[in-house]
């Protein structure tokens, strides 16, 4: 256990300095040399090949964690896997060549550049399939840090110095374009010689084992997987995919930068939720459901105070951030994306564990129908709402989308289990929250905007903090703030 927790800190400490660097990309690099439309071209590229990529490894990576325990004396079991892989892709090319014009139809009006960048999308695909299957080995072998020091920081890195390349007209846009495979072969590379080197991954053409039948059972749990991760990937992308095809590049650049802006209130949950998977875990092996109710009580109320609190932050300083950002005029058109966005990842942290107490039950099959199922919802109110309210429209999508989906799972969870997420401390947070947000709206503009934002940000915690904490909202906070002031005192 010592190892996973040492694995897990390591690569936590990797993904948030990942993170911080994507959003000096975002909100300096791109908009400062980047157009609105290159921006998009950018992203989309990308969004495209991470939705292919999903399909292309058709739920091999899940297998290889999944078999790895039974497989693993078996030299093939790897290799097997990564020739899975090639074949998905080659498959998934012949798709692409076979619809080539029903994809060149959608996008040819609105993102003609797409179009003339679609190769670069195939390659960047067949790159990401790899790079999964072998982080999927390391995984197997609980090694983490390493996979995610390189897509979280290495990518992040590379895409930084190819950006200034361009930016101080090194490159040319074509070359900064085709040099995203270069970035993805990069890291691809390096965990190929990790996984060689130091993992020592077996690389056999002994396919014997194949013959008990075991194939099936790999592919049988491979499509398994691959409708729940291709259902999450096409809720992840398919906005940035659609607003493309119905509204072009620049309206796509727009709305990843206001998009990047508002789903920064999640990443408190990403942590919480890996913990809190493995306590539900152990509280199902032992039938403790005061537990599991405790714990999705406790998720609730202790990320909807987080969540809250950064939401009211980003709304309440949106301006601001928009006039720090460069060319933040033409961006600031994503204003309302930046809120629904904002509070469709709110209502998922608002409602708990709700996802991971399905997934960790015996009914963990309905988190894969009810994944499928707000894929089609998504795709479907994007369609509907796009051509109506243009990036608005995707926004709104997202969010409807997002808590029409945990309404579902609140609902299973209750008629399965018979627990709710929400209690009297609820209640009382909505209140907190409202008479924060007339305190932001009766506080005067100040001239200078850094003044604004440090003083603005400040009245907001202290008032929701001071209040959550005065209301005993949730014990966690209270002793967290305890334990803080204790150890102020103590430096001083």
């Amino acid at each position: 256990m010592g190892v996973v927790i040492k694995q897990s800190i390591r690569s936590s400490i990797f993904a948030y300095l990942g993170v911080a660097i994507g959003y000096i990309n975002v909100l300096w690099l791109y908009p400062n040399f980047l157009s609105t439309e290159q921006v998009g071209l950018f992203r989309l590229i990308q969004s495209s090949a991470y939705l292919l990529a999903t399909f292309g490894q058709v739920g091999l990576a899940q297998s290889l964690v999944k078999f790895f325990p039974e497989l693993k004396s078996n030299k093939g079991f790897f290799t097997s896997i990564v020739f899975g892989g090639t074949i998905g892709f080659l498959i998934l090319s012949l798709l692409t060549v076979i619809f080539r014009s029903t994809i060149v139809d959608y996008f040819a009006k609105e993102s003609s550049m797409f179009v003339d960048y679609f190769q670069v999308t195939v390659l960047i695909t067949f790159l990401i399939i790899n790079f999964q299957l072998l982080e999927a080995y390391s995984k197997s072998l609980l090694k983490i840090v390493v996979p995610t020091l390189l897509r979280d920081v290495g990518l992040r890195i590379l895409s930084t110095l190819i950006l200034l390349l361009y930016g101080f007209e090194i490159i040319s846009f074509p070359t900064l374009i085709y040099s995203l495979i270069g970035v993805y072969g990069i890291v691809l590379f390096m965990l190929a010689i990790q996984v060689k080197t130091s993992l020592k991954a077996p690389l056999s053409l002994d396919f014997a084992f194949l013959k008990s039948g075991v194939w099936k059972r790999i592919l049988n749990f491979g499509c398994y997987s691959l409708i729940g991760a291709g259902g999450t990937q096409i809720i992840l992308q398919i906005d940035n995919i659609m607003v493309s095809g119905a509204l072009g590049l620049q309206a796509t650049g727009i709305y990843f930068i206001a998009f990047s802006i508002g789903v920064v209130i999640e990443m408190p949950k990403r942590a919480i939720a890996q913990i809190s998977a493995s306590l539900l875990s152990q509280s199902f092996n032992s039938g403790d459901m005061p537990a599991v109710k405790k714990l999705y009580q406790q998720t609730s109320i202790n990320q909807m105070i987080i969540g809250t609190l950064l939401l009211i932050g980003i709304w309440a300083n949106l301006d601001s951030i928009y006039s720090l950002v460069p060319n933040g005029e033409e961006y600031a058109n994503g204003f309302n994306v930046v809120l629904f966005i904002a509070l469709g990842k709110l209502s998922d942290m608002a409602f708990g564990t709700n996802g991971e107490i399905i997934v960790m039950s015996k009914y963990y099959r309905f988190n894969v129908i009810s994944v499928s199922i707000l894929a089609i919802v998504t795709i479907v109110l994007n369609t509907l709402l796009i051509p109506k309210y243009g990036i608005d429209g995707a926004a709104i999508a997202s969010f409807i989308a997002m808590f029409s989906f945990n309404l579902i799972k609140f609902y299973y969870v209750w008629v399965k289990f018979r627990i709710q997420p929400f209690t009297t401390s609820t209640i009382k947070f909505l209140g907190i929250t409202g008479v924060v947000l007339l305190a932001n709206y009766l506080l005067p503009e100040l001239d200078t905007v850094l003044l604004d934002m440090i003083t603005r940000s400040t009245i907001i915690t202290v008032l929701l903090i001071g209040a959550t904490y005065w209301l005993k909202i949730s014990e966690e906070v209270n002793e967290l703030l305890e334990k803080s002031a204790k150890w102020i005192l103590r430096l001083n």
